[in-house]
């Protein structure tokens, strides 16, 4: 074998490889993008879980709508999106509200419970930047 010959077996090795280089990328990308919908829907969805949870937290009356919401969003989509930290989290702030105080029970009850769940609130906002962090980029995740 003369190094005439090598060198255009190591020239068409090289274009082998970057054609096979090629086509990884190339399905690596469409892979993205057919997860594209689910992800933007994620992303929305947990925006919004994280929104109205922080709502019900910080107020000094949690409006019947915004709890409602939580309960339709705990029991509906965020079952499509969730995983184990969503779930958690979701979880633990769920039974927060099954355990306000009823308004008999005095305003001074129900404002040191919602401070309570001002942690739970977070807790799902940071589960939810981990989870998407995850899938959508790294740069996300949340660093300590």
């Amino acid at each position: 074998m003369t190094i005439a010959d090598t060198i255009k077996g190591f020239v068409a090795l090289i274009g082998l490889a970057g054609f096979v280089f090629g086509v990884v990328k190339f399905l690596e990308v469409q892979a993205v993008e057919a997860e594209r919908p689910y992800l933007e829907k994620k992303l929305a969805w947990c925006e919004e879980a994280v929104e109205t949870t922080s709502r019900i937290a910080t107020s000094a009356q949690p409006s019947q709508k915004d709890i409602e919401r939580f309960r339709q969003m705990y029991w509906g989509v965020m079952g499509l999106i969730e995983k184990a930290s969503i779930t958690t989290a979701m979880v633990e702030f769920g039974k927060s509200l099954d355990s306000l105080p009823s308004p008999a029970e005095g305003s001074k009850d129900l404002t040191e419970h919602l401070a309570g769940t001002r942690g739970k609130s977070l807790a799902l906002a940071h589960a939810c930047r981990k989870e998407l962090s995850a899938e959508w980029s790294p740069s996300w995740s949340i660093s300590r």
